[in-house]
């Protein structure tokens, strides 16, 4: 996921090998610029670039804008500390994605290539500090499709999806746990970001 960050690397620096897997775009991730960040546009639109967790857009007309909001939970204006009340993504929620396919250059001096030795994406993996579970893939188009935010909860009302989680499409529900995803690799078909809470 880093790689599309990393621009250049100077000269006489060793290169180190990792795999690059295909982009995978939410193309409805929460925009925390919004007063109701689930009213997100499901076409991709709000955000302001092209890569995994590029920024949401922040040029939302006033009524549905946090920034000038006021109340509290409301506003999401620069703060020492803020506390939105209401959550930016909820069990259920359908996510639309759009995923690259292999053979994109990314990284330093664009010296990397992504691949993947999956098949076709059946699943959703979603995976966090303390868990990792699968929602079944809807596909709609060529490189195109949705799922339904999973439900549940790992230690007494914390959401198993909360916080910034890593979203990818598999061909296979391999049960893994936070603690050995690696073995997943091989089932990775593109990966990404979203953000939940």
């Amino acid at each position: 996921m880093l790689a599309p960050y990393i621009s250049y690397c100077p000269e006489n620096t060793t290169r180190l090998a990792w795999q690059n897997f295909p982009t995978l775009h939410i193309l409805n991730n929460p925009n925390i610029n919004r007063l109701a960040p689930n009213e997100t546009e499901q076409d991709g639109s709000e955000v302001v670039g092209d890569r995994i967790a590029d920024p949401s857009i922040s040029n939302i007309t006033d009524p549905e804008s946090c920034i000038s909001a006021e109340g509290m939970g409301k506003s999401c204006s620069a703060a020492i500390a803020t506390n939105r009340t209401s959550p930016l993504s909820y069990s259920g929620k359908r996510v639309y994605f759009q995923w690259d396919a292999p053979g994109q250059a990314v990284g330093p001096n664009n010296s990397y290539i992504t691949a993947t030795t999956a098949g076709q994406p059946k699943f959703v993996g979603w995976s966090s500090q303390l868990n990792f579970t699968y929602s079944l893939l809807t596909t709609t188009g060529q490189n195109q499709g949705y799922t339904e935010q999973p439900e549940g909860f790992v230690f007494g009302d914390d959401g198993i999806i909360n916080g910034t989680i890593a979203v990818m499409l598999t061909d296979l529900d391999l049960f893994v746990t936070p603690f050995n995803t690696t073995m997943v690799n091989p089932h990775i078909v593109a990966l990404g970001l979203y953000q939940a809470g």
